[in-house]
């Protein structure tokens, strides 16, 4: 995935590792793998589709 983990001594916040995890996320393909399967849609357009709701919470 092109990165470098390693160990520091420096303070880091509680959402340090959201980077990483949005990067392995897209690596995997997670949002695409989510809209094909088949969870329900929103009713109206005003409404968020599954997969986005999914990955925000996340």
């Amino acid at each position: 995935m092109g990165f470098d983990l390693r160990f520091s001594d420096k303070e880091i916040t509680a959402w340090g590792g959201m980077g990483l995890m949005k990067r392995m996320l897209d690596h995997l393909g997670f949002e695409s793998a989510l809209s094909t399967s088949g969870l329900p849609q929103p009713g109206s357009n005003r409404g968020y589709r599954p997969e986005q709701l999914i990955t925000q919470f996340m």
